[in-house]
């Protein structure tokens, strides 16, 4: 078999058998694939490569060629941070009109003055809803004192913060462990994570929100997506593309029907009081417009279809 040219490596957290996971492989076979032998692609998931920090560091400094990122990246990239303000949006439709549009492209741009190459079409995970195994979230009065396991990232701990919670991180392939433990009172993420990490398992309640939502950005290091000869990028941009907009069906396919699985599985299922909780956002929100600038905040203002109210 001929030595492949190129031969990069790209790291997820993800696990095995997860929509996003078996995409990502489906996508860096096909390269590979197409490629015949000039390019090989290979993929890691789990945090095989490290923990998210850890690759996000490495591909920064060409140790990793490809890394699927989650929400991260807010100190490279400013704009980025948006995507997760609680409660802007209502649908994914509305989500990716920002994010395949202008919105992205700002986020693409910061992220290109760091040596970062991200591409178009964000990956999905979805809305976010609270999992605890101490009581239920009804309201915004029941958050005070929740240890809770956030995403990363400053916009999410500042969110948990103003209601009176405490926000903490530990990486994806510990979260288990950790709720099992009780390091935390409860977490935050799509219905399909909590599914596919079982988190079931170690949570009782099942609290729906949809307060933010979040994707995964496939980013490059670009020195090396540089150093790809133009055949060879177009045929990763074609089927990150392509794959990118299988999984984002997939996910919402699984997310659609999460919350009757998981009440199924044993959890208890209720609805927070959203109104509730937007009521105690105003300087929240205040201070994350100042952040974000007038130009970002047009740019989310013009797809996010639950800024006004």
């Amino acid at each position: 078999m001929k030595t492949p040219r190129f031969q990069y490596r790209l790291g997820l957290n993800q696990p095995i058998g997860s929509p996003t996971e078996r995409r990502i492989a489906l996508m860096a076979e096909a390269v590979s694939r197409e490629a015949e032998g000039e390019f090989r692609l290979d993929a890691y998931p789990e945090g095989r490569l490290g923990l998210d920090p850890e690759m996000l560091a490495d591909m920064r400094a060409g140790r990793l060629e490809f890394y699927l990122s989650g929400a991260l990246f807010d100190d490279l990239a400013p704009a980025s941070a948006l995507a997760l303000l609680p409660f802007a949006f209502r649908t994914t439709r509305a989500v990716f009109a920002a994010l395949d549009g202008a919105l992205g492209e700002k986020i693409r741009s910061e992220l290109a003055r760091h040596g970062i190459y991200a591409f178009r079409r964000t990956w999905q995970n979805g809305f976010h809803h609270l999992t605890t195994n101490t009581r239920p979230i009804r309201n915004a009065g029941d958050f005070a004192g929740l240890k809770i396991r956030t995403p990363g990232g400053g916009i999410a701990a500042d969110f948990f913060e103003t209601l009176g919670a405490i926000p903490g991180f530990v990486p994806f392939n510990r979260m288990h462990d950790a709720l099992e433990a009780g390091a935390f009172d409860g977490q935050s993420d799509p219905l399909g994570v909590i599914l596919s990490l079982r988190l079931y398992e170690v949570q009782q309640y099942l609290s729906l929100s949809a307060h933010w939502w979040s994707g995964f950005t496939l980013l490059a290091n670009a020195a090396a997506w540089n150093a790809l000869p133009a055949t060879i990028r177009e045929i990763v941009e074609r089927n990150a593309e392509k794959f990118a907009l299988l999984q984002r069906a997939d996910v919402e396919k699984v997310n659609a029907g999460g919350a009757s699985e998981l009440e199924r599985l044993g959890m208890t299922v209720n609805r927070l009081d959203a109104a509730s909780v937007r009521a105690r956002l105003g300087d929240f929100y205040r201070r994350w417009r100042e952040k974000a600038g007038p130009e970002a905040w047009r740019l989310l203002e013009a797809h996010a279809d639950g800024l006004g109210g």
